[in-house]
């Protein structure tokens, strides 16, 4: 991996979870699913997938960044599933998301998502309270892993160009 491809990974990932962020303040806001909830099992995720996926992440950024990401970006994850599991599971769109994600029709999709933005959800004044202090957990942990992030930029701009890739 070169040093530009490594920056720009964990550039979309920060990217990717203040994304992830919005939608789930959206949602909650909205009380409707007008954006599809981020994925909720760690082990789908895409940054976690990326993250395991090359020893040079780990080797560049050392072993103390790199388990901070993994130990952050899995606190998040862990915190999310709380959200997930008391508020937004739902039967109706467990089915729309994986129609939509068996589908490989853009129409039949839009139609889909459509659907899935009519699905509401109701919150008792318990579950509002709970849901804000869910939130503001979940926001400082994202703060974390931008920091994080942000420290791991720094020191990939400092290492040698000896442990990556040359470009192509």
């Amino acid at each position: 991996m070169t040093r530009e491809e490594l920056l720009k990974s964990l550039s979309d990932a920060k990217d990717m979870h203040i994304v992830n962020n919005r939608r789930i303040n959206s949602i909650v806001k909205n009380r409707a699913f007008i954006h599809r909830p981020p994925v909720a099992d760690v082990s789908q995720c895409e940054f976690d997938k990326w993250l395991r996926s090359d020893s040079t992440i780990e080797k560049v950024v050392g072993s103390i960044f790199y388990g901070d990401l993994l130990t952050l970006h899995n606190k998040w994850h862990n915190v999310y599933l709380d959200i997930y599991y008391t508020f937004f599971e739902n039967q109706k769109l467990t089915e729309l998301l994986e129609k939509i994600d068996q589908s490989e029709k853009e129409k039949e999709i839009e139609k889909l998502t459509e659907k899935m933005s009519k699905i509401k959800f109701k919150l008792t004044t318990l579950d509002e309270e709970k849901i804000k202090v869910l939130l503001s957990d979940l926001e400082k942990i994202s703060s974390q892993i931008k920091s994080t992030i942000e420290s791991c930029e720094r020191k990939i701009n400092a290492t040698s160009s000896s442990l990556f890739d040359k470009p192509k």
